[in-house]
């Protein structure tokens, strides 16, 4: 009896595999008959056109069949990527004014069908500003209707506004009459992307955070430079020797403390690899995780600084000062020396490039008895393109040019000689049509549109 008992035990094993066994072909004949389905849709902020959005699919599927999808208003766009991971990139050409509706459409490589999706997208920033507001400045943030929301208490003075790459927050830096510096970022929660055109809106306001408070005269400056990852840069100077602390933080990560000494401001690369780093001898660019990117430090000597960064392309706006005391604008292209593309001795205010670096700007300062600021357009080449005056206006101190390429626009601060404060402008990258808002300004920055969606149902079989 004991034999019996001996000998049923490993066909009763034998039997629960094969019947485990068979239950997983049966699973995955299943899964294999089951239709694809979308598990998220994000939006990309590294691009070379207006917009783009990542699509992450269930299974491996047929491009060709998902460029079929439809897209409205029908602007110029092409479909990248392969396997389960595609990219939808619109091209530029004209501005986009208003929310994109995309129906997805497609098949896997079993020709199994997608269900059709809609998703609904504004791709378009919204625009930051720290405006005067009684005894000191406050930062707000212009919704769609046109309104003004505020985004922080007054402060005496905000000295910079940073936002954050992915469009999840702003930071700030402010400073009062006792030197007392402070760092605080505003977490937001973007509204750009919805199954429903009712679900787009407005960022909505998440906590706010006091990253860094210096007591009377502690911190000498605050520098802040963030990536379209949305990692924010930290880069702080104290009186005091051996002071100065530079740190990264990610949403929802600690802090990761950097063993740097800088010059002047770092900036961090948009594509999160690394970051530039001022020396008393020129630029260096350094790797952010030099054991993963497997990279070391590359040197670019010279008196430069950087204006810009044209994010879709991995190439660079860079201001060369001269002994002579003339001044040019490079094009760095990666594994190029840069090239020159503008010499001259007046002042460059301000540059800006668009995503593929083909079309750069520049706000020129003519020192004389008329003391006049002049826009430029140049291609990759160097060759003018456009130029127009600002008249009257000039470039408020510490104001940058900053280009949305969703809509074609270069933001900036302007203000008349005799002003007391500065109003905000909108120019166009192609007319250079220049609109000049009534509302006062200090400082002005886009915030980029951001956000994913998973909340996709997958189908029953």
């Amino acid at each position: 009896m004991t034999t019996q008992a001996s000998s049923a035990r490993p066909r009763l094993l034998l039997g629960s595999l094969a019947a485990l066994a068979g239950l997983a072909v049966v699973q995955q004949q299943i899964l294999l008959r089951r239709p694809p389905w979308l598990q998220s849709v994000a939006i990309q902020p590294l691009r070379s056109g207006a917009a783009a959005l990542d699509v992450i699919f269930s299974r491996p599927m047929d491009r060709d069949t998902v460029a079929a999808s439809s897209l409205a208003p029908d602007l110029p766009h092409s479909w990248f990527g392969r396997q389960d991971r595609l990219r939808l990139l619109v091209d530029s050409g004209q501005p986009i004014t208003g929310p994109l509706r995309l129906e997805l459409l497609g098949q896997d490589l079993r020709q199994l069908p997608l269900k059709k999706q809609m998703v609904w997208w504004n791709p378009r920033p919204h625009l930051l500003a720290v405006v005067p507001s009684g005894e000191g400045e406050r930062l707000k943030l212009r919704l769609r209707d046109g309104r003004w929301q505020s985004l922080a208490p007054v402060q005496q003075r905000i000295l910079q506004i940073e936002p954050l790459g992915n469009g999840s927050g702003v930071a700030l830096v402010s400073d009062d009459s006792e030197a007392r510096q402070r760092v605080l970022l505003r977490q937001l929660d973007q509204q750009a992307l919805s199954i429903h055109e009712q679900g787009l809106g407005d960022p909505v306001l998440g906590s706010l955070e006091e990253l860094e408070s210096g007591d009377s005269g502690s911190l000498l400056f605050a520098h802040l430079s963030s990536n379209q990852l949305g990692e924010l840069l930290v880069q702080l100077g104290g009186f005091e020797p051996d002071s100065d602390r530079v740190w990264i933080q990610s949403r929802g990560k600690a802090r990761r403390l950097l063993d740097l000494k800088a010059s002047g401001p770092l900036r961090l690369l948009p594509d999160g690899n690394g970051l530039v780093l001022p020396s008393y001898d020129g630029l260096e660019l350094l790797p952010l995780n030099p054991s993963l990117d497997g990279g070391s430090r590359q040197s670019l000597p010279g008196s430069r600084e950087v204006k810009a960064f044209c994010s879709g392309s991995g190439r660079a706006l860079l201001v060369r000062h001269w002994p002579d005391y003339r001044r040019s604008l490079e094009l760095v292209i990666p594994a190029r020396p840069p090239q020159q593309v503008w010499l001259g001795e007046a002042g460059v205010m301000a540059a800006a490039c668009d995503n593929g670096g083909e079309r750069l700007w520049l706000v020129l300062r003519e020192a004389g008895l008329r003391t006049e600021d002049v826009l430029l357009q140049l291609d990759s080449e160097g060759q003018e393109m456009r130029r127009r005056s600002l008249g009257p206006w000039r470039l408020s101190s510490g104001s940058e040019l900053d280009y949305d390429p969703v809509s074609d626009q270069l933001l900036t601060v302007v203000q008349k000689p005799a002003a007391d404060h500065g109003r905000i402008a909108l120019i166009s990258g192609s007319t250079f049509n220049l609109e000049v808002l009534e509302q006062p300004a200090v400082l002005a920055r886009w915030l980029p549109a951001g956000g994913a969606l998973t909340d996709f149902s997958k189908p029953s079989r």
